[in-house]
């Protein structure tokens, strides 16, 4: 098997510093792709890459954001450049979490930029595997590291390892100053990840929810939605746009304006209604709002909760109504009732214990009779029906 480190030429960016380069533009550079790492992880390849080739040494081509731990022994990648995707594989399925340098750098303090050289005899690694098997192909034989974050039993460190004989006080200094840097946009990365999550499982429960839900800033600018209110959208009843929410009946939309005033706690129970005389529940809420600071000013979070129509009895027509309308059967009629309520496809099928599948191979039927191509044009045709 051929393993391969990848070569200066095989960079994307040179890998020697520029002399006249002024270096703190340089340092500035760097540090500006760190922080958009924060935003972006995927970014820290490409972002490792162009801080070896500002500020390594020459044939010190390889940089990696390497977690270890060791009980069971094992590692992953959050970044690295220089290194061929088979050693990649081989160090982590051979040597991540037990080998010499992983043992000497766990037990460094937080932010500690250490030289290998300084931290164990030469002796000990050229006689250990991971030189012999590994590092010995490359002539590497020392590294620069920095232990980043501490997280449970795994340890997260910066490594650029290379071979031996170079002067590397200046990749030193320029890491002191990079790394605080780096454990900051771990942690800016962390926090996004983890409200990322709150909010991607908070849409979830919104979309499982058997009312359109929708909430507001007191000043009427949209925070959420969940898919069925995006129905009702579509069909005419409420106005979701960039300017702000609205509903279609002009009494509904005074009364939430007034409540939109109002000091929190209060709340509203109301109906809306729409040209053909067919009314839908609302229950509105004002809320304390809360709001959150950031650079240039402040996000404002949600005043206004709005529940419009009820999973239960919410659908504006019976499906006894929709049978002698279109000839559905009473299978087919129930699900259009569902849909003009507010349900998906998917609700349905959980309800009635039955597969997603299922419920399509029913809706074909109901498209069939009623002539509608969609969804959307079959929830506008059934509340566009006669009550009478």
């Amino acid at each position: 098997m051929s393993l391969k480190v990848v070569t200066s030429s095989e960079q994307a960016v040179a890998t020697s510093p520029v002399a006249d380069e002024d270096e703190s533009a340089v340092l500035s550079e760097v540090i500006g792709r760190i922080y958009e790492c924060a935003i972006d992880p995927s970014q820290w390849n490409d972002t490792l890459k162009m801080l070896v080739g500002r500020l390594a040494p020459p044939r010190w081509n390889v940089a990696m954001l390497l977690q270890d731990w060791q009980n069971p022994p094992g590692g992953r990648f959050i970044g690295i450049t220089g290194l061929e995707e088979t050693s990649r594989s081989i160090y982590l399925s051979t040597f991540a979490g037990r080998n010499p340098w992983t043992q000497r750098l766990g037990n460094l303090p937080l932010g500690t930029v250490a030289d290998t050289d300084e931290l164990m005899p030469k002796s000990e690694l050229l006689e250990s595997p991971l030189y012999k098997d590994f590092l010995s192909r490359w002539n590497i034989q020392r590294a620069i590291a920095v232990v980043l974050e501490r997280r449970q039993r795994s340890v997260l460190g910066f490594v650029m390892p290379g071979p031996p004989d170079h002067d590397l006080e200046n990749l030193k200094r320029d890491l002191r100053l990079l790394s605080p840097h780096i454990q900051r946009a771990l942690r800016i990365s962390h926090a996004l990840g983890e409200a990322n999550l709150r909010a991607q499982a908070a849409e979830a429960a919104l979309d499982r929810a058997r009312e359109a839900i929708i909430t507001l800033t007191p000043k009427l600018k949209i925070v959420n939605t969940n898919a069925k209110a995006r129905t009702l959208a579509d069909t005419g009843w409420i106005s979701l746009k960039e300017r702000g929410f609205a509903f279609a009946d002009a009494k509904a939309q005074a009364r939430l304006t007034e409540l939109a005033r109002s000091p929190a706690p209060a709340s509203a129970v109301f109906k809306i209604a729409n040209p053909k005389g067919q009314e839908l529940p609302v229950m509105a809420a004002c809320l304390p709002a809360h709001s959150t600071p950031v650079l240039g000013g402040t996000i404002q979070g949600a005043g206004l909760l709005i529940s419009i129509g009820s999973g239960a009895q919410g659908s504006p027509v019976e499906s006894e109504h929709l049978s002698a309308w279109f000839g559905l059967t009473p299978a087919e009629a129930k699900l259009t009732a569902a849909l003009a309520a507010g349900d998906t496809p998917k609700d349905y099928a959980a309800r009635r214990e039955v597969s997603v599948n299922a419920v399509r191979f029913l809706l074909k039927g109901v498209y069939r009779k009623t002539g509608a191509a969609s969804q959307a044009e079959l929830i506008a045709r059934v509340r566009d029906l006669p009550t009478n």
